[in-house]
């Protein structure tokens, strides 16, 4: 089978279709990877690369995560990068003829793209955001709307899409094809997090989380600093603000009043240490590290939130504390707390050692829950799961959205 897999947004957003484009090329499919370059391009990948234009990494370098400086810039900066992406991944569809083409729903054009070419095309909610139920509301919008408003208020992800309308007729229409919806319906989380809604339609599916262990080892330097001591994990990934000194500061004094040593990993900013953390015994700064070797091994975490973050410290079983900054972070945060895996999660403004100490102790209270439920998480095979409803839909076998 020719496979198509399209990626646009974050290496959070980016990872899970490497992992499925690795299991995939393993099963023998002829598979292609299309992303920017947030993702880095590996020369000795078993399947094709494509790139697209552009970079969310570089534009939250440039502009930090402000909503409303977002959208502000949105004609000048975030228009016309969709559109470079739209564009071209189109044109590599066209191009390639695949089978199937599984997308990221940013890239919004991909249903229209694939059908033009008689391919399925099956759309991965990242999180669940897009196909309405009536057990949760949709990542995304506020964690505070009433349950019984929650598959109404799937209405509003609806009406955000539908302003693109304009931009898909036109492409179906140059493309001489009807339908712009998608085929079929991925999302890459662990049941153990969000169990299969028990009302969602047959052709959409939680398959698990899409991930691929890492075997980076540690540095001599970090594995020293691992080995002794309860450690207290800082990272926020790709995110950024004003408030990275400040934050990275209280963190640290909190992790001292219990005793307890820090890792800060800056990630694109949103921990900024000082001079004094560079060198203190009690403090390690890094700039990135392996999750799969050091989250196993701390107390506990502090971290914003993303999907591929918070299903990490779940499967290493560790306790962790959100901090979101935008987008589903608030809700992974309220999902957490819910399933009594996490505490209530705390506002990026935090700066208040006191605030952030009690939230650890918290968290550490939380410990065996996170435990007992890192097996269940660690057992699964998402991408092995997904790769067979693709296989399946295509034969003709598994349920597709009606026409």
């Amino acid at each position: 089978m020719k496979i198509y897999l399209v990626a646009f947004g974050s290496r959070g957003d980016n990872e899970p279709f490497r992992a499925l484009a690795l299991e995939a090329a393993a099963a023998g499919h002829d598979v292609t990877f299309a992303h920017t370059s947030d993702l880095a391009f590996d020369p000795e990948a078993p399947y094709k690369e494509r790139e697209l234009p552009g970079s969310i990494d570089r534009v939250i370098a440039e502009q930090g995560v402000s909503t409303v400086r977002a959208l502000l810039n949105y004609r000048t900066v975030m228009r016309p990068l969709l559109e470079g992406v739209w564009e071209t991944s189109t044109q590599q569809i066209l191009e390639l003829h695949p089978d199937i083409v599984v997308y990221h729903p940013k890239v919004m054009t991909a249903a229209t793209a694939a059908h033009a070419v008689g391919a399925l095309a099956a759309e991965v909610e990242i999180v669940p955001t897009m196909t309405p139920t009536d057990e949760f509301p949709p990542a995304g919008l506020p964690t505070t709307i009433p349950s019984r408003w929650n598959r109404a208020s799937y209405s509003l992800v609806k009406a955000g899409v539908s302003s693109f309308a304009p931009v898909l007729k036109e492409l179906a229409d140059r493309l001489g094809v009807i339908r712009t919806e998608s085929d079929l319906v991925l999302c890459p989380v662990s049941p153990t997090l969000v169990p299969h809604p028990a009302d969602w339609p047959e052709f959409a599916h939680v398959t698990g989380q899409w991930y691929r262990a890492s075997e980076d080892e540690l540095d001599p330097v970090l594995e020293r600093f691992m080995g002794d001591g309860q450690i207290v994990y800082a990272g926020f990934g790709s995110m950024r603000d004003s408030r990275g000194k400040a934050r990275a500061g209280a963190i640290v004094k909190a992790a001292r009043s219990l005793g307890m040593k820090t890792l800060l990993v800056t990630g694109w900013g949103g921990l900024v240490p000082t001079a004094e953390h560079e060198q203190a015994s009690d403090v390690l700064v890094r700039t990135a590290v392996p999750h799969s070797a050091v989250l196993p091994r701390v107390a506990v975490g502090i971290h914003h939130g993303g999907a591929g973050t918070t299903h990490a410290f779940v499967r290493a079983g560790t306790p962790s504390i959100i901090m979101p900054f935008l987008a589903d972070q608030p809700w992974w945060g309220a999902r957490l707390s819910s399933l009594g895996l996490g505490p209530k999660p705390l506002s990026r403004a935090t700066t208040r050692p006191s605030v952030i100490a009690k939230s650890i102790t918290e968290a550490l209270s939380q410990r065996d829950k996170v435990e007992r439920a890192a097996p269940t998480m660690a057992q699964e095979d998402g991408a092995g799961v997904a790769l067979t409803i693709i296989e399946r839909s295509e034969a003709g076998v598994s349920p597709l959205r009606p026409a």
